[in-house]
This record gives structure tokens, C-alpha cells and sequence, in this order.
């Protein structure tokens, strides 16, 4: 509207972004100036309106421009792609890759870490030099359990208990266990000091010992009782008298040399012994040796091999290491023996120990052939607690027979704890089961010895009449059965003494008479009888270099690491730098998240009492001369740009 020449403008611009504005001048002034005020509010307006509208959606897109900025500048492949691509199919065809490669390395990765839970082992060799070896303990036992002449000297007691059990087994029939109950392992549970008592004595068939270039005697041998095969068995070096025994040079001079008597003597008249047809390693004459390390329990029926008499045994040795891993990798352990802290734990021994726990819980009776258990007073299951009340009143005499011929009266018995436990071992030896439930584990560190066996005839006859008078003092032969062939080698040597006074005047006699036979039958009889006795045995080491076996991990945390360090790389260009990113956009966001709970302030100012100024209804008031407002970066040449240059968004 014009009015005398002077210009009025009034301009009404209505719910404006939800604000009600009125703006009205009656200030006449040029057009040109008009226009430039005009302008210059609605600029200014525009923006105040623009960036109040900015503050209030200010707090949902923060945490999105925090992602896309990060992601941008992501060094991880394909990320970045998608956080600048503009156009929506390239942004959506680097998700999907994305995608992808995420998928991929996800199952790679899950392979890998099946792979590393597995935890696989390998064992490796290795070759150890130039450090001493640790000597083993040998266990020694007598093929033949029982001494004959022992048993001679109890047969001449009246009312000898080995007298009367020996009658019982000839007037009783035991059915299945028949041959069980004529062998000495029987003899040992029914009689059970008196076996103790006739088996070998290490003070009576040790004759000479030398170990590393010094003399031993027998309290270096420690006593291990076998009631199934062996009865007294005897230990060197078993660690419980002595401390760890070190060897620094190889060669039979310098380890274990022993000369065993072992007492076969001749049987009683007319005796003889029965023969146990399904007992395989029972009936021959020698020694059982075991090597085997120190402090652990022997068990010379399994682990043990024959040395023959008259004969010089080596047995070179080679020290073998085996290290294994415990759990995860393996179920090793480095405790002692289970149910016997005397000995170190063995896989072997473990086993027999719990075989001996389930005979006694299904048979409520302990096995001969197997370790006892401590505080375990059990009988054995082969014994009969009242065998000699039975056999004296038993009728035992002989009666006439279809035939004319004699008989003995046969008394039948059964035995069903012996039953139970033959049944039981039976089972046990068909059935492996048993063992999840023994708690039996391999030892972490475990010495094992390779053996190398070569024999000699020994001693030969020139050298036996000497080689008895070392051996034995005269008391020692004046108790032992050798006696008659040390005299019988005396008496030849004696009878040619005088000959020697003057070699040279019976040089004809000495060098080309031959001997009589009754002479020579002494001379055969005196020889046989020593090699049917006297075993030397020499154990030593051959070789110091100790072969390790070790067990290592085949696949270890660090090479999971490197995989999946690889396995992010392939698929994705994930680094150690990725991640640090990462960490970087979770610590901006949580920061976002604290500031968020802070209010933001809005643009309502209260409206003091009194009039408006024309410009801002009573939701806002403003003074655009006097006042600064928030948005400090305004540009006052924005005033002067035309209409037409206006932004598509001005209310204008």
C-alpha cells in the first residue's frame, strides 16, 4: 500500500516451522532501503529457525554421523565403500561383499578354533649329550620260587605243616581249580609264613657283588615278595635307601656285576614235583630280571626277561625319556603311585592295583598274583582257613581197586571265592573297559631302558675250583649243597700236587696221562652241578646319550593367533590397527551417551512484561539490534542477496 508518498510494507508470515511471526514497519523509507530491511530480517529469521529445527534432531543423528565419519575412515576393506559411496547400488553391492567376507571369515574362524580345542600333540625326538644317566633299579627273582633245600630241612619237623598240606593236595579233588590249588601259588596263600620262609634268601644266594668299581653286599638290595610266581624277589638301586645314582662312563666295569647261587638242590628220594602244564614261564631254572627306574614297583612276570645258569650274562643298557604333556593336552600326572605312596606312578602298576580293588569288591577276598593293597586285611581267595582240621579228620588211607591196584580216597571241594576270582580276572583281561573308571594316568616324565642280551659259558672248568673257593668261605660250603663239587675238584687237584713239585722229572705223566673214569664222572658231576647254580650277570650302560621323546603342542595359542590374524587379513583387511578403531568408535559412542542425558536447551526464552516489539509473538522474543543470538557464524552479506538467490527451503 502507498499512503503520501511514503511506503509501508507489511509482510505476515504464518506458522513458520510452528512459530507465528508478524513483522510490520510504518517507518516510511525508501524502497531500496525497504527492501534491504525486509530482506535481512527473513534472512535472518530463516537461519534462527533453520538451526533451532538442526538443535532438536541434533541428539538422534549424532550417533549415526559418529558411525558413517568412523566408517569412512576405516582401513578395514569394503567398510569405507560403504560409508561414502553416494549412489545406492554401488553402496548396497559393497554391503553385500561385506557381507560375504564376514560370513567367510566367521567360519574359517570357527574352524580354526575347533582346530586349536582339539589340543593336538606331537612327539618329537631329541638327542641329549654329554650329561650323567641316571642307573636303573634291577629286580632279581629266582625262576624257581621255592629252595628244595629248605624245604628238605621243613619236611624233617615233625608234624610239619608242609608235610600235611602236601598229603591234603594228594587226598582232594578241587575240581576246576584242581591244578590251581598243586601249584606254589596256592602252597604260598595256605601257607603263608612257611612260603615266606622256603623261598630264597638274598644273604644266601648272593656270592659276589661289585657295582661301579666298589664291592656291594645285600643291604643294598631291598626285598619286593611275588606270591604267584616268585615269592622273594630282590631290588637294587630302588631309591628308598639311597639317593639318585649317577653314571658317567659305560662298560660292565663301571655298572651292576652279581654271581647268583640258585639253589637247586637235589630233591627228597623219590619227590617230584607237578608239573603245571598251562603255566608257561614256571618249571625252568635261572633268574627273572627286570630293569626298570627307580622307585617304581617291579613286576618281573610282565616286564622281565630269563637269564639261563651257567652262563655269563650281559645286558647293555640304553636310557630312553618320554615327556608328556598334561591336561588339556593329555591326562599325565606327577604323583605317586594310586593306593601305594611307596612307589612312583606307573601306567602297568596303576592298572594291577585296580584290578585287585575289583576282585575284592566282587569277591570280598584279595588275589595273590596281584600288588596288595594297603589297610586292606583281606584272606586270599585261594586259602582254606580250616584246611588242617579238615585233613586231620579226613580219611586219607589207600583202599583196594577194580584193578588190584591201590587208591587213595579223594575228598571233593569248592572253592567259589576262588571261582569268583578266577572268573573275575578272566574277565578283567577280555574286558578294558574297566580302566575309565581306575584314574590310572601315564607319569608326565617317564624313564625306560632298551636292553641288548648276550651270554657266555660260565665258568669254565679250569677255572671253577678257584672261582668256588672265592665265592664261598668254608662255613658257606659246609651248608650248601656245592660242597660236593668243590670237594670233588679238591680232591683231583690235591692228588697232583706233588707231581707240580718237579714239573720237569713228570713232565710225561702230567701232560699226557688221562684221567680214570670214576675221576672223570666226578670231574662231569662237580661241573654240572656248578652251572646248574651259579649265574653271573653283568647290567651296565652302553651308551650316555639319552633319546628324549617330547611332546609338544601341535598347534599352540600363537599360531591360532597368526591364523586368525591371516584368517581377518584374507577376507576382510582386518588389522590390530581395525580394531583400535573400533575401540575408538565405542569410546565415542559411550561418551555420547553420557552427554545425551544433558538437556538441550530450546530456543523459548521467557517474554519479559510489556509491549512486543512487533517482530515475535509471545512464543519468542528477540531483539535482532541489541541481542546476539547462538548463531554466531552468520554473515551479514547474506542481508544482500536477492530473492532469487534465496534457498529452495526459505519460507519466503
Amino acid at each position: 500500500m502507498t499512503n503520501a508518498g511514503i511506503y509501508y510494507c507489511y509482510i505476515e508470515i504464518n506458522n513458520v516451522s510452528g512459530l507465528g511471526i508478524k513483522f510490520m514497519s510504518n517507518w516510511g523509507f525508501p524502497r531500496e532501503h525497504m527492501k534491504y530491511i525486509a530482506l535481512r530480517k527473513l534472512n535472518y529469521i530463516h537461519d534462527h529457525l533453520r538451526m533451532v529445527k538442526d538443535r532438536g534432531s541434533r541428539r538422534n543423528q549424532t550417533a549415526l554421523n559418529i558411525i558413517t565419519e568412523l566408517g569412512a575412515e576405516s582401513t578395514a576393506h569394503g567398510l569405507s565403500k560403504v560409508a561414502t559411496s553416494i549412489k545406492t547400488k554401488r553402496k548396497v553391492m559393497w554391503a553385500l561383499l561385506v557381507i560375504v567376507g564376514f560370513t567367510a571369515a566367521t567360519l574359517q574362524l570357527s574352524l580354526l578354533v575347533k582346530k586349536y580345542l582339539q589340543f593336538s600333540v606331537v612327539e618329537v625326538s631329541e638327542m641329549k649329550t654329554g650329561m650323567p644317566v641316571e642307573f636303573p633299579a634291577v629286580t632279581i627273582c629266582n625262576i624257581q620260587a621255592i629252595s628244595l633245600t629248605k624245604i628238605k630241612h621243613q619236611m624233617e619237623r615233625r608234624h610239619s605243616k608242609v608235610v600235611d598240606w602236601f598229603k591234603f593236595q594228594q587226598c582232594s579233588r578241587f575240581g576246576e581249580q584242581q591244578i590251581r590249588m598243586e601249584s606254589t601259588q596256592a602252597f604260598f596263600e595256605n601257607l603263608n609264613s612257611e612260603a615266606m620262609a622256603s623261598g630264597h634268601d638274598i644273604n644266601d644266594i648272593l656270592l659276589h657283588c661289585r657295582f661301579n668299581q666298589h664291592k656291594c653286599n645285600a643291604s643294598k638290595f631291598t626285598h619286593f615278595f611275588d606270591g604267584q610266581n616268585y615269592f622273594n624277589c630282590y631290588t637294587f638301586n630302588s631309591k628308598r635307601l639311597a639317593e639318585k645314582i649317577l653314571i658317567q662312563a659305560t662298560g660292565p666295569e663301571y655298572g651292576l656285576s652279581v654271581v647268583i647261587a640258585l639253589d637247586n638242590d637235589d630233591p627228597p628220594l623219590g619227590a617230584y614235583g607237578l608239573y603245571d602244564i598251562n603255566n608257561n614261564i614256571a618249571h625252568s631254572a635261572g633268574l627273572r630280571v627286570q630293569v626298570h627306574a627307580p622307585n617304581t614297583m617291579p613286576s618281573p612276570v610282565d616286564h622281565g626277561f630269563d637269564i639261563p645258569p651257567g652262563f655269563s650274562s650281559s645286558v647293555g643298557l640304553k636310557a630312553v625319556i618320554n615327556t608328556r604333556l598334561p591336561y588339556p593336552y593329555g591326562n599325565c600326572t606327577n604323583e605317586l603311585l594310586y593306593k601305594d605312596s611307596h612307589y612312583s606312578n606307573t601306567i602297568f602298576a596303576c592298572l594291577q592295583l585296580c584290578k585287585q580293588e575289583k576282585v575284592i569288591e566282587k569277591c570280598k577276598c584279595k588275589s595273590s598274583g596281584l600288588p596288595d593293597l594297603q589297610n586292606r586285611n583281606l584272606s586270599y581267595c585261594g586259602s582254606m582257613k580250616n584246611w588242617r582240621e579238615i585233613f586231620e579228620k579226613m580219611d586219607c588211607e589207600d583202599i583196594g581197586g577194580h584193578d588190584g591196584a591201590t587208591k587213595q580216597r579223594k575228598n571233593y571241594f569248592l572253592l567259589p571265592d576262588l571261582k569268583c576270582e578266577q572268573d573275575m580276572l578272566r574277565q578283567l583281561a577280555n574286558d578294558r573297559s574297566y580302566e575309565a573308571d581306575c584314574g590310572c594316568y601315564q607319569p608326565c616324565q617317564e624313564t625306560t631302558y632298551q636292553k641288548a642280551l648276550s651270554l657266555s659259558y660260565w665258568p669254565l672248568e679250569f677255572f671253577q675250583q678257584n672261582a668256588l673257593a672265592k665265592f664261598y668261605n668254608k662255613t658257606q660250603l659246609e651248608n650248601t649243597f656245592l660242597k660236593e663239587a668243590y670237594n670233588y675238584l679238591r680232591d683231583h687237584v690235591t692228588q697232583y700236587e706233588e707231581l707240580y713239585n718237579d714239573p720237569e722229572a713228570h713232565a710225561e705223566k702230567l701232560y699226557h696221562t688221562n684221567i680214570n673214569l670214576t675221576e672223570r664222572q666226578r670231574l662231569i658231576r662237580a661241573s654240572t652241578l656248578i652251572h646248574q647254580n651259579l649265574i653271573r650277570l653283568n647290567i651296565y650302560l652302553e651308551d650316555l646319550n639319552v633319546v628324549e621323546f617330547k611332546q609338544s603342542a601341535a598347534y599352540e595359542i600363537e599360531d591360532l593367533f597368526a591364523d586368525i590374524g591371516g584368517t581377518l587379513g584374507l577376507w576382510m583387511g582386518i588389522s590390530v590397527l581395525t580394531i583400535m578403531e573400533l575401540i575408538e568408535l565405542v569410546i565415542q559412542l559411550v561418551i555420547l551417551l553420557f552427554n545425551s542425558e544433558k538437556k538441550i536447551p530450546q530456543h523459548n526464552d521467557p517474554v519479559p512484561n510489556g509491549p512486543f516489539n512487533g517482530l515475535m509473538d509471545q512464543n519468542d522474543h528477540y531483539d535482532p539490534y541489541n541481542k546476539r543470538s547462538d548463531f554466531e557464524s552468520f554473515d551479514k552479506a547474506e542481508y544482500f542477496k536477492p530473492m532469487s538467490d534465496l534457498p529452495e527451503d526459505s519460507p519466503v
